[in-house]
């Protein structure tokens, strides 16, 4: 971490722990591993210190963080710095949750982060507006030190008691010129209101500006996919749990479709008495920032929040 870093952090930790003197603090930890067919795998640590703690949807903080990558021999390393807020309700996620901060690799610092913001008109009818900007996770894109941002806003809209559907649409803009365009639906069926468990039809599509980026990213110009899935979201024993199986067809640049599948889980709760503890998995295999014709991605990962 370069000692402007250091001074940025310091500067931060002083004006949050000034303002929330008398605010509940937490401790946060967090991990994940990823790998992807082009045998390209990443590292990431991140702790940092929640001030104005007052449950796991309402805090602000700063975190220092490092993800090292290696693909082949080659190997780089990314230390940021962020700021983190989050102010939702928990049952529907309605507010805020962002972060924001500073990233450095290959001696070049850039603007990181991740912001989603959540209104419920009422109870049937949701709007988000979605905004991310981060380094586009290959060893070219990474050599080049291309990043990417997105800003995109979403709709849903619940049809009685069992149907919902979810629109998106969004721009995504690279720093070496490149442009898209995404659309994304999602129909959902309620199943098995007692046991969380739903159908799901998803689809989504991009465009891109540029035919050529240097391989330094998957980049077709057309792109499509749609997906069913299986989807299972349940309370119990404190605990949130959630998992999704999906499988279906994807295609771009007039070449056949392939299928795609999707298995992911996550589980949420407190640990003990205090420790609210987050742990996810997932395994991807479809088109993504890879090179590889059958590209895939699979990632594990746990976070903590421990309030003293």
């Amino acid at each position: 971490m370069t000692m402007r870093m250091r001074w940025a952090l310091a500067a931060l930790s002083i004006v949050l722990v000034s303002a929330a003197a008398r605010a509940q603090t937490a401790a946060l930890g967090e991990f994940s591993v990823s790998g992807d067919a082009d045998h390209f795998d990443a590292f990431h640590l991140r702790t940092g210190m929640l001030t104005g703690y007052a449950s796991p949807f309402r805090y602000s903080g700063v975190a220092v963080q490092t993800t090292h990558y290696e693909q082949s021999g080659w190997h780089g390393d990314a230390p940021a710095v962020l700021f983190l807020w989050r102010n939702q309700k928990r049952d529907t996620l309605a507010g805020t949750i962002a972060e924001a901060g500073v990233v450095r690799f290959a001696g070049r610092t850039r603007v990181i982060g991740d912001a989603t913001w959540s209104l419920r008109p009422n109870p049937s009818t949701g709007i988000e507006l979605l905004a991310a900007s981060g380094l586009v996770e290959t060893q070219r894109a990474l050599e080049s030190v291309t990043t990417h941002t997105f800003a995109g806003i979403s709709a849903e809209k619940q049809f009685g008691e069992r149907f919902t559907v979810i629109g998106l649409a969004g721009h995504q803009r690279f720093s070496d010129g490149n442009d898209r365009t995404h659309l994304r639906a999602r129909a959902i069926w309620l199943l098995i209101p007692a046991q969380g468990i739903s159908a799901q039809l998803k689809w989504r599509r991009f465009q891109s500006s540029q035919a050529d980026v240097g391989d330094a990213y998957f980049n077709p110009r057309h792109y499509r996919e749609w997906q069913a899935a299986l989807v299972m979201r349940k309370h119990y024993a404190g605990w949130t749990w959630s998992g999704t199986v999906a499988g279906g067809r994807e295609a771009f640049d007039g070449a056949s479709s392939r299928t795609t599948a999707l298995a992911e889980m996550r589980a949420e709760g407190t640990l003990g008495k205090r420790a609210h503890l987050i742990v996810n998995a997932s395994y991807n295999r479809s088109a993504g920032f890879g090179i590889a014709r059958r590209y895939w991605y699979r990632a594990i990962g746990a976070t903590v929040m421990v309030p003293f």
